[in-house]
């Protein structure tokens, strides 16, 4: 069993987010099957999807990642000092101010337009040494040097003292169509013009190498970023895809019970009224904790096996279900309830009805939800020979 210290609030909190990671474990170790060669980057930004950096990055790191990224500085910091070693890229385009931190904690920075290459130039002069990786925009529109320029930047990086180039890669905008594949012919021709000097790319994330072999055009990528699918939250687009487990279980418990007449109305606006005589449990859950507000009156959670509705306003704190007539359900103060997760909805399930994705979900789970972490197995191993 693995727990983190939980002060007297965390201790006494109705809303919990469970960590299995063992499930961690059988995704990573899944995925390192699936990338071939290619050496995985563990993606632990946003406090690894809501999960928990440290934790998550330990386990990847006892499993054999040693390449890791996140999206800020203070996150690559808080990872440091939690005591990991590795190489940590920042895929943040930093401003000319967030350099030197990267120096002083050994951080891989994203080089993303010329005048960054210029700042990380100035930097490694005049503060130390600093890792970089040249971002290519093929698609994405977001950030990143252009294919015509990217090699000029590189070559000017690998020129410069105290610089070393560590990576070039682009980041997919869809798998989805055939945009994927001309991103990948306009990263090839960078590649290309690079001739024999090419520092370790990486193009392909959990959707490119989830999904069918057609839509994954790069061969000999050094690495594969590896985020969404490390937490079982992903929805291959096609039906062959490797099952992964999801990593995490939102619970919450029954703070309040009572039954109420026909014609009752529940919550903010009276936007439910009770079609009969009602059983209605009240939760220690609400919007504050991440739960989303969009599932009110839409949503559904899991209570002894089965499922029940989510109804009226979502509160800030609370929120309420529908547990039927009188005496359909044995339900008690304190029972616990699942969000979503083993037990009751899925993560997807749940992004479905609130029109949004399962990222925004897991990484809504607000801070003031502890993570309990437990690292037992609650289905067979992937793999017979081994133990997970």
């Amino acid at each position: 069993m693995i727990t983190e210290d939980l002060d007297i609030d965390h201790a006494l909190a109705p809303t919990v987010a469970e960590i299995n990671l063992a499930h961690l474990r059988h995704n990573v170790r899944l995925l390192q099957r699936r990338a071939g060669t290619a050496a995985v980057m563990g993606v632990v930004k946003a406090d690894a999807y809501g999960h928990g950096a440290v934790p998550v990055a330990r386990v990847l790191r006892e499993e054999g990642v040693r390449h890791f990224a996140v999206a800020t500085v203070p996150e690559g910091v808080h990872l440091r000092r939690a005591g990991l070693t590795e190489p940590i890229l920042v895929f943040g385009a930093p401003l000319p101010e967030y350099l030197p931190a990267c120096v002083r904690h050994n951080l891989d920075v994203t080089v993303d337009s010329p005048a960054t290459a210029e700042a990380v130039i100035r930097t490694a002069r005049t503060v130390g040494p600093l890792r970089v990786h040249v971002e290519v925009d093929t698609g994405m529109g977001r950030t990143g040097v252009s294919p015509t320029g990217a090699t000029a930047v590189v070559r000017r990086l690998e020129r410069a003292p105290g610089v070393t180039v560590a990576g070039l890669y682009t980041h997919f905008a869809t798998i989805r169509d055939a945009f994927v594949v001309e991103q990948a012919e306009r990263f090839a021709a960078v590649v290309a013009e690079l001739g024999g000097e090419v520092p370790a790319f990486h193009a392909a994330s959990s959707g490119t190498l989830l999904s069918p072999p057609t839509h994954f055009p790069l061969e000999g990528a050094a690495l594969v970023r590896m985020g969404v699918a490390l937490y079982g939250i992903y929805e291959p687009p096609d039906d062959e895809a490797p099952a992964l487990r999801p990593v995490m279980t939102l619970r919450s418990r029954i703070t309040h019970l009572k039954t109420v007449p026909a014609g009752t109305s529940v919550s903010y606006d009276r936007t439910w009224r009770a079609p009969r005589r009602t059983r209605i449990a009240t939760l220690g859950a609400g919007y504050a904790d991440g739960y989303p507000r969009a599932l009110s009156n839409r949503g559904e959670v899991g209570l002894h096996g089965q499922r029940f509705p989510v109804v009226g306003v979502i509160c800030m704190d609370m929120m309420m279900v529908d547990l039927g007539p009188p005496g359909t359900v044995s339900a008690g103060i304190g029972d616990t309830v699942v969000l979503f997760g083993e037990g009751g909805p899925s993560t997807a399930e749940v992004a479905r009805r609130a029109g949004t994705i399962t990222y925004e979900i897991c990484c809504g789970i607000a801070p003031r939800v502890p993570r309990r972490y437990h690292d037992a197995p609650s289905s067979p191993p992937l793999f017979p020979e081994e133990s997970v």
